[in-house]
């Protein structure tokens, strides 16, 4: 999802001229060497990673056993990061008229449908935060195993 974000803004500011989002100004540092928007990328792409990610995300979560409990702290972080914040940072990238949200400012515009999947990713958050209590019934469980084991033998 990153590369969604990274590779239209590097595409813009290199042959746009450094123009990245609609309400910079026009050639603001050189002029532009192809017509502006250089790259975008469609909605429905967004959508689908954001779906992916979060289900990945969600399932590692809730289905992955004891050693997944270094990645607990990534794995936070990720979804709340990713999943949230950069569909919407996508979306701002190009104007939709059908666009229900704006950029903030005077010159604000509507954005894409790109932020559709960002509050879905609440999901991945909320499995985030079950996981170390998981993770310590996992542990009892382990312990009581080894325990029952050490008793018939």
């Amino acid at each position: 999802m990153a590369l969604q974000w990274i590779v239209p803004v590097g595409a813009r500011y290199i042959f746009n001229g450094g123009r990245i989002y609609y309400s910079n100004d026009p050639d603001r540092m050189w002029p532009s060497l192809l017509p502006w928007p250089v790259f975008s990328i469609p909605a429905w792409l967004t959508i689908l990673t954001g779906v992916l990610a979060i289900g990945c995300t969600t399932l590692y979560l809730l289905r992955g056993g004891l050693e997944i409990t270094n990645d607990l702290p990534f794995m936070s972080i990720v979804p709340a990061g990713f999943t949230a914040m950069m569909p919407i940072f996508i979306a701002a990238l190009d104007k939709d008229p059908t666009g229900l949200l704006h950029t903030p400012g005077a010159d604000g515009y509507p954005i894409g449908w790109h932020w559709l999947i960002s509050p879905f990713s609440l999901i991945a958050v909320v499995a985030a935060i079950i996981a170390p209590f998981r993770m310590r019934r996992l542990r009892a469980e382990r312990r009581r195993r080894r325990a029952a084991h050490v008793a018939e033998g």
